[in-house]
């Protein structure tokens, strides 16, 4: 909760957000943090998941296989989240504010 009110803090003073916005801001943010820490957790057990496959006697292509395949629809999951988030966050901004913003995150 911590991390999410520094970083809507710094989101806000970049484009200069309302009290009202920083306030939408804030439960989109917590939402999204909220919905991504059980795909974390999945990340974090599937890491310990491969290193005990790759541990055992004989390598289990099958069971690897799976678990990378876990691993990329937990990426999509995480992944559609995020983009609904930032959507979210977008629809609070506005037009001025967005481009704004997108100029601070041109690489």
């Amino acid at each position: 909760q911590e991390h999410v009110g520094r970083m809507v803090r710094h989101l806000s003073r970049a484009v200069d957000a309302s009290a009202e916005q920083k306030e939408k801001l804030t439960a989109i943010a917590t939402a999204m943090a909220h919905d991504l820490l059980p795909i974390r957790e999945k990340m974090h057990a599937a890491r310990k998941r491969a290193v005990e496959l790759l541990q055992q006697p004989q390598t289990d292509r099958a069971a690897l296989e799976a678990l990378r395949a876990e691993q990329i629809a937990t990426a999509d999951e995480a992944s559609k989240r995020l983009t609904q988030g930032l959507a979210d966050a977008a629809d609070v901004l506005t037009p001025e504010q967005r481009a704004k913003l997108a100029q601070r995150w041109r690489f």
